[in-house]
């Protein structure tokens, strides 16, 4: 078992390592990872899990507010602001990438660049998400096998 634990460490290390070279992660999740200890051993899913809920509201009220006929843009700069502010919290590398576009095309009052800006945050988005999920199941296997190994027999 303890080899076991061993690759998911590495497989861990290995995917998050390619993700931050891809600019999918920055260097800052390495730093969100250093608040998990023993104490908290969950902290990376419950970050993760409340980023991932907050980013899907964002997502639901852009597409609303850019369905509409009359958009508000000053609505929309609001919304791909904060999207953005807790994509970078988040060390979602891409995602806050294609925010900015989209507070660029909000700022212009371009509705078809803020359409074009939120397909390309709605891709990054769904590609983090995956990715986010990967880390927290992989996560949650070391964590289990760990507990497993500190039951008695």
């Amino acid at each position: 078992m303890a080899a076991k634990g061993k690759d998911l460490s590495q497989q861990l290390v290995e995917l998050i390592s390619s993700l931050q070279e891809q600019g999918i992660l920055t260097d800052y999740f390495d730093d969100i990872k250093d608040l998990q200890d023993e104490i908290n051993p969950h902290f990376v899913d419950e970050i993760f899990t409340i980023f991932l809920r907050v980013a899907e509201d964002y997502r639901a009220e852009l597409t609303r507010n850019l369905s509409e006929p009359d958009v508000n843009y000053p609505e929309v700069n609001k919304l791909a602001i904060r999207f953005k502010s807790s994509s970078t919290s988040n060390a979602c590398g891409l995602v806050a990438i294609a925010c900015q576009e989209l507070v660029d095309a909000s700022e212009a009052k371009n509705k078809e660049g803020c359409l074009v800006a939120l397909d390309n945050v709605n891709r990054e988005y769904l590609v983090a998400k995956e990715n986010l999920n990967r880390i927290v199941g992989i996560e949650r296997e070391i964590y289990d096998m760990r507990l497993c190994r500190k039951q008695p027999e």
